[in-house]
């Protein structure tokens, strides 16, 4: 799930992009891991997508995407030399940064001066605009076969389970704003935290906190006042080790049901000192969720321990001398767990020998053969900060004769 990233410390405006940009993918990518921390280049070659976009104040950037096949990272890149100035750091909270992506939009957060430009991006025609957002908890919803989608933004009230939405609607080539006072189903038992991810159904925006729970607001169907509730089911072991904040995921299946994975941890008994441990074993599962039924069936479960790894991706893996005697991946620090959007059996962890270190790998797992499917190194620097989540835009981005697509337009 994605995760507010320790914004405190500056770092380099320049990293190193995470692998080589790909010059197309054949076939493109279904869903994509789209890291959301800006990489600051005026690099330009073969992209799979480039828009020219204007701030308020008249800056122009350029905007490019650069496609991985997973477990690699896809990634996107800003040029703007008059807006960040040349210098040895700038603190992560100034940097752009990708906030949303729903089929073929994204909404990417621009740090202007001492205010923000959130900038709406249709990767179909390849357009952009300014929107005029307040910060908050996003959501964004294209509905499907229609030229029609919301972003909406969502307050708590000081009434427990009563919020308000900003909601801003495309609809017939026009803008409008309004702004809908809700209140979840039987308030009194809402425990809504702070949200940490929202995603979209067909008709509705989700919003998910900490706790875990969701918040439903159907746009298109129900009921205009009420946001629906549903809690997270456990499926963590009693007694077994919990990151909090990096151990689960959620996000709509490929039958638009709503799925949900958890990570824990087994580790070495007496190991726990509160700040690291020695893994013995970890495990993993997802649920999916049953509309008609309003409960949870958990579809996946397995343990590190269980996972075939074949020689072609053991070489990939980090060295780890306690695993000498039990399987390597078991002996490994695993968190960051993503579902992917187009296959509902393959999930995406993050593992490090040390959860404190820098330097991590990620891995596709298929959760119903429990086989490793891929490895990849993630570039070091920026493990800390990483901030990724699924995406389908690659899907819907339209390729030019040659595999990269150039197209570009300016909107203010």
């Amino acid at each position: 799930m994605e995760m507010e990233a320790d914004l405190s410390p500056c770092r380099p405006i320049r990293w190193l992009p995470p692998h080589t940009p790909h010059h197309g993918e054949h076939p493109p990518l279904e869903s994509a891991l789209l890291d959301t921390l800006v990489y600051v280049d005026d690099l330009t070659g073969a992209s799979t997508s480039r828009c020219m976009c204007a701030t308020h104040s008249g800056h122009i950037l350029e905007l490019n995407f650069w496609a991985a096949r997973p477990p690699l990272l896809s990634y996107f890149t800003i040029h703007l030399p008059d807006l960040l100035p040349e210098g040895p750091a700038t603190p992560l909270d100034r940097l752009p940064r990708l906030l949303r992506t729903h089929g073929n939009l994204a909404l990417l957060r621009v740090p202007v001066g001492q205010e923000n430009d959130y900038f709406l991006y249709d990767a179909s025609p390849r357009f952009s605009m300014v929107i005029p957002l307040t910060d908050g908890s996003i959501g964004l919803l294209r509905c499907p076969g229609q030229d029609r989608l919301f972003v909406a933004v969502l307050h708590k009230t000081l009434a427990r389970g009563h919020y308000a939405i900003d909601l801003l609607e495309f609809n017939h080539g026009s803008w409008t704003w309004s702004t809908r006072l809700m209140h979840a189903e039987s308030p009194q038992e809402c425990d809504f935290g702070i949200p940490t991810k929202s995603f979209a159904l067909p008709a509705s925006i989700c919003w998910v906190d900490h706790v875990p729970c969701i918040l439903i607001c159907d746009l298109l169907d129900g009921d205009d006042q009420v946001l629906r509730f549903i809690r997270f089911p456990v499926l963590a072991p009693p007694k077994k080790k919990r990151i909090a904040g990096y151990d689960r995921d959620v996000a709509v299946g490929s039958d638009a049901c709503i799925r949900y994975m958890e990570v824990w941890a087994h580790p070495v008994p007496g190991s726990d000192n509160g700040v690291t441990y020695t893994p013995q074993d970890w495990g993993a599962a997802i649920a999916r969720w049953l509309e008609p039924h309003k409960k949870w069936q958990i579809n996946h479960e397995l343990k590190a321990s269980q996972i075939a790894v074949d020689d072609s991706h053991s070489g990939l893996l980090p060295r780890v001398e306690a695993a000498i005697e039990s399987p390597i991946l078991s002996r490994l620090h695993a968190g960051h767990p993503a579902l992917s959007l187009h296959d509902d059996d393959v999930v995406y962890i993050m593992a490090k020998v040390d959860h404190r270190d820098e330097q991590s790998w990620m891995l596709a797992l298929d959760m119903r053969s429990k086989t490793l499917k891929g490895v990849a190194a993630l570039n070091t620097g920026r493990s800390f900060g990483y901030i990724f989540f699924p995406s389908e835009i690659f899907k819907l981005l339209e390729k030019e004769e040659g595999g990269a697509a150039r197209g570009s337009s300016v909107a203010a």
